[in-house]
């Protein structure tokens, strides 16, 4: 990952899930950020102008606010990362996908949170992450 999040923040999670389906599924989904809303929720939209390369900008819109975010790490079907601002936020989204070798995937997704008041969304942080992932698997075992 070219930047990890900071597991020392006062609002950090990390999560795991194994996935009935294979990992280029869950890697597309999670890539293909024009989608977003398809299959998780929380997105009212989400705008990424191009491929999804590091170094590349992205909008969306989550629990009525715009968020810009920054893809700092893609390397397809292993990794896949983010930092983003909203507020006087600064977040770091990380995702890790391991091919299981017998068609399945694991998932394991890390976030952290800074700024003013960040410590007070460590909760809604990690229901957030549970909520997505389990999306996430819902929408990859159907496909």
């Amino acid at each position: 990952m070219n930047i990890d999040v900071n597991r020392s923040a006062k609002a950090y999670s990390k999560e795991i899930i194994k996935i009935e389906a294979p990992v280029t599924a869950v890697f597309k989904l999670v890539s293909e950020i024009n989608n977003w809303s398809r299959w998780q929720t929380g997105v009212a939209k989400a705008n990424l102008q191009g491929e999804p390369i590091a170094g590349k900008s992205f909008t969306w819109k989550t629990g009525g606010v715009k968020i810009v975010s920054t893809l700092h790490t893609v390397e397809p079907f292993t990794e896949i990362g983010w930092t983003g601002k909203f507020w006087w936020i600064t977040a770091t989204h990380n995702w890790y996908l391991r091919d299981e070798k017998n068609g399945n995937c694991q998932v394991t997704v890390e976030e952290s949170l800074h700024g003013f008041l960040s410590g007070l969304m460590k909760r809604s942080l990690r229901e957030g992450m549970i909520k997505n992932l389990h999306e996430l698997k819902m929408a990859a075992e159907m496909l």
